[in-house]
């Protein structure tokens, strides 16, 4: 496999929050159920869980040369961890089928983070 491309975020944790708190169609938006379900169950550090999943779609969207908005949405990238605890990119509608059509196989992804920031970085791998 071959690199496609590489992409990196960083985001204010305070930032998500307030986007959360203040705008009641933002987490529908920008996050699958999936990601919403495992975010709350964080309680204490869910806004660090929520910002670094964001963080997460930015870093993979670059990753794939893409902005969000035009082949690639919020809603269909998905990060959750796996079985054993590593972030796991996986997408959805439109922006699956450009996935495939730019013949990825893989998308590596970490996420870091602090209780002020968080941080993510992806690479897309081709087949």
């Amino acid at each position: 496999m071959d690199i496609f491309g590489i992409g990196t975020d960083v985001i204010e944790v305070e930032r998500i929050k307030n986007a959360i708190e203040n705008h009641p169609r933002f987490l529908t938006k920008i996050y699958t159920a999936n990601e919403i379900e495992f975010c709350e169950s964080k309680k204490t550090n869910k806004f660090q869980s929520y910002a670094s999943r964001f963080a997460g779609k930015e870093a993979v969207a670059k990753s794939l040369h893409q902005g969000l908005g035009k082949f690639l949405f919020f809603n269909e990238i998905e990060i959750l961890d796996n079985e054993i605890g590593y972030p796991q990119a996986m997408l959805f509608g439109s922006s699956y089928f450009y996935y495939l059509s730019n013949s990825i196989a893989d998308i590596k992804i970490t996420l870091s983070s602090t209780r002020s920031f968080c941080a993510a970085y992806a690479v897309s791998l081709r087949k």
